[in-house]
């Protein structure tokens, strides 16, 4: 059983299928999290488009029912709607069979609470009780049921519940691309029931993502970047595997920066209420410059849609955002949700009749990057625990919320292990891009250097 620990992240679990994750692992996982939960629970499940998810949506409802769970397959939906049917229908938890953005031969599994939250420090508990031998079992007369939800009517009821808090003052084109994933089944509903022109590429579901890497990313969106200009689109969006991520193209084609239009729905929300704006650690110095210049006030947490929503719980917020394009607007709900936003920025665009590369040119930007350093999950935890170290013992100004963030007056620079890959990302951002890349060097050398160090002992 040791060989699986790697599958266990902070906030999910991920594997590749049928090596690290077998029907009879995801078996066992639905008895562990059945035996954390208690008999008797009500539990929606719900999957993306995956090649493997069906398989390992039965697995996980028949490990539920063997503890007395009451389980209810949701089928095929994107994970905010799979979120949204948990808290709207009033399960006790939830659970979608998912593994985000990574290539189409991995899958996992994510938990819910009852509001459609996903778990954080209760991972770690489904986590021992997977690895203890002894689960709940119930008695032969004691099994929960399985029942199968009606997909198309949850749709139809996360559909409505958009539309009825939406409006839209004129007519608008936008260009979408789910990318072969969820997102299909919501998308082009919300924006047609809108009164919205839609203009789709890579609109075919299918778990092997022909048309595209499930990870929408600025390398692989040219399809959609072409889509746009040609059509007329007011903007365009591209959506992840399951749904939980959306990277926006203006209308002339560019890609654009996420913190840009977290910025700008953040302002847009402003002038009608003054209030917190939540990001995550890595995220521009412009989201202060220009949030505080409208009037509302920036709490950073920690990189992880799960410690977001936390955050949003916890401190209240009406906006909140991740620098890997996943976006929050609590006055629906807590969890993210990519639709629910391109549809706050259609609003946005419709009333102003402005277009979007405008709004984004008014943003400065600083210059930036990220860098993924490779680096084995059993040790980037304690390199990363090292380079604390070493810029403790030079007096710098550190940010320990996620990982080590350096901040000098003119920029900073971070490394964090990645939650979910055998990596540490690197940051850096300054006011000028020399001093951004001369913070970027000095960090990638440190990290070599602290590598080289724990291998020699």
């Amino acid at each position: 059983m040791n060989h699986l620990e790697k599958i266990f992240r902070a906030y999910d679990i991920r594997g590749i299928v049928n090596e690290d994750l077998t029907p009879e692992v995801m078996a066992r996982i639905g008895i562990s999290f059945g035996t954390f939960l208690g008999s008797g629970k009500r539990v929606f499940v719900g999957r993306d488009g995956r090649t493997s998810s069906p398989m390992l949506e039965r697995a996980l409802l028949s490990g539920l029912a063997s503890t007395g769970c009451r389980a209810t397959a949701g089928g095929l939906l994107p994970i905010p709607t799979s979120n949204f049917a948990t808290m709207y229908r009033k399960f006790d938890a939830g659970a979608f069979i998912t593994a985000s953005h990574n290539p189409p031969e991995y899958n996992g599994v994510r938990f819910r609470h009852s509001d459609g939250t996903g778990f954080t420090f209760e991972n770690e508990q489904v986590k021992d009780t997977f690895f203890r031998s002894e689960l709940r079992k119930a008695r032969w007369d004691a099994l929960g049921d399985i029942e199968q939800a009606d997909g198309p009517e949850i749709i139809d009821q996360y559909v409505e519940f958009v539309l009825d808090r939406t409006r839209m003052e004129g007519p608008l084109k936008v260009a979408l691309d789910p990318g072969n994933g969820a997102s299909v089944l919501t998308a082009p509903a919300i924006f047609r029931k809108l009164g919205a022109g839609v203009e789709m590429v890579n609109e075919r579901l299918d778990g092997r993502f022909p048309g595209r890497s499930p990870h929408p990313h600025e390398k692989n969106l040219g399809d959609l970047q072409e889509l746009v200009r040609r059509s007329g689109a007011a903007f365009g969006a591209a959506y992840d595997g399951d749904g939980d991520r959306a990277v926006f193209v203006d209308e002339k084609g560019r890609v654009a920066q996420v913190e840009k239009v977290g910025i700008i729905i953040s302002k847009w929300m402003l002038e009608k209420q003054k209030g917190r704006i939540i990001v995550n650690v890595p995220c521009s110095m412009i989201v202060e410059d220009e949030i505080e210049r409208a009037g509302g006030t920036v709490l950073r947490v920690r990189v992880g849609d799960v410690f977001i929503s936390e955050a949003i719980k916890e401190h209240g917020a009406l906006f909140a955002m991740e620098i890997s394009a996943h976006y929050f607007v609590p006055t629906f709900w807590s969890f993210d949700d990519p639709v629910l936003t391109s549809v706050k920025l259609a609003e946005i665009l419709a009333a102003r009749k402005v277009p979007l590369s405008k709004l984004l040119d008014e943003i400065p930007s600083y210059p930036m990057v990220e860098k993924e350093l490779r680096c084995p999950d059993e040790v980037k935890f304690s390199v990363v625990d090292r380079l604390v170290e070493h810029h403790r013992r030079k007096g710098d100004r550190l940010d320990l919320t996620d990982g080590l963030k350096v901040i000098y007056e003119d920029g900073w620079g971070m490394v964090r292990p990645s939650n979910t890959q055998p990596m540490v990302r690197l940051f850096a951002e300054a006011r000028t891009r020399q001093r951004m890349e001369q913070i970027a060097a000095a960090m990638e050398l440190e990290f070599k250097q602290a590598m080289e160090e724990r291998s020699a002992g």
